[in-house]
């Protein structure tokens, strides 16, 4: 599918966002790779672009109804549902310093989608390469201890296609989420780019897709999520 001939001719020449304050827990991950880093766990420390990130199984299991944020589902040991990760690094980079912390909830959840640590576009190439790292690493770590994982694609700007769909299953079931994405023009058209760059590359059997629906995506092969506790909120529940 050609991008400049889809429907998206008007993201073609993007006005730059502006730019936002680093996040509390970007200063951080700049600052304490070590400490977020787990050798033991996640296998040897990654060198920029020439470690290859972990392989991912594919998913191919049941496809739950029910998707529960990890904050809210850990909080109230809800383990008949979809966790998921789309939801500000804060409430769930604990998880990634101690995963061993936290395992035994996660195999008994239902599955589990890959973490969504943030690749920001104003950081460095190394720590985005980094957060894609991470976000593989963990999800291999859950899946080789027997935890039902769908994975996660993320990416960040076209230079980090290469290593992004590396570690990737094809003809799996994944999860793209696009929360976030929608205040800017130049945020809409990377993302379109990288989901068409993703779906050509690994021909996924469904996506789970997180977010608003977006024009031109393959919305025959998706199954679109909500947040459980804004329906029950919008419902009066």
């Amino acid at each position: 599918m050609d991008l400049f001939n889809s429907g998206y001719e008007h993201f073609t020449t993007p006005s730059p966002p502006r730019k936002d304050k680093v996040s509390k827990i970007q200063k951080e991950f700049r600052l304490n790779k070590e400490e977020l880093f787990h050798s033991k766990l996640y296998g040897d420390w990654p060198v920029s672009f020439s470690t290859p990130l972990p392989v991912l199984a594919p998913y191919r299991g049941d496809i739950h109804t029910r998707y529960v944020p990890f904050n809210i589902a850990y909080a109230n040991k809800d383990y008949d549902c979809t966790v998921y990760f789309f939801i500000d690094d804060l409430l769930f980079v604990r998880v990634l310093r101690h995963p061993e912390k936290y395992l035994e909830f996660f195999q008994r959840c239902n599955s589990v989608i890959g973490t969504d640590l943030s690749q920001y576009a104003d950081m460095s190439a190394e720590d985005r390469y980094f957060s894609s790292y991470i976000n593989a690493a963990f999800s291999k770590y859950l899946q080789t201890n027997g935890v039902n994982v769908i994975p996660n694609i993320t990416w960040s700007l076209p230079d980090s296609y290469a290593y992004s769909w590396s570690s990737m299953p094809k003809h799996s079931v994944i999860a793209i989420n696009c929360k976030g994405v929608m205040k800017y023009h130049v945020s809409k058209y990377l993302w379109m780019k990288g989901y068409l760059a993703a779906c050509a590359t690994l021909h996924p059997s469904l996506i789970i897709r997180c977010g608003t629906k977006m024009p031109c995506e393959y919305a025959n092969i998706s199954y679109y999520i909500e947040d459980e506790r804004l329906n029950n909120l919008r419902n009066g529940r």
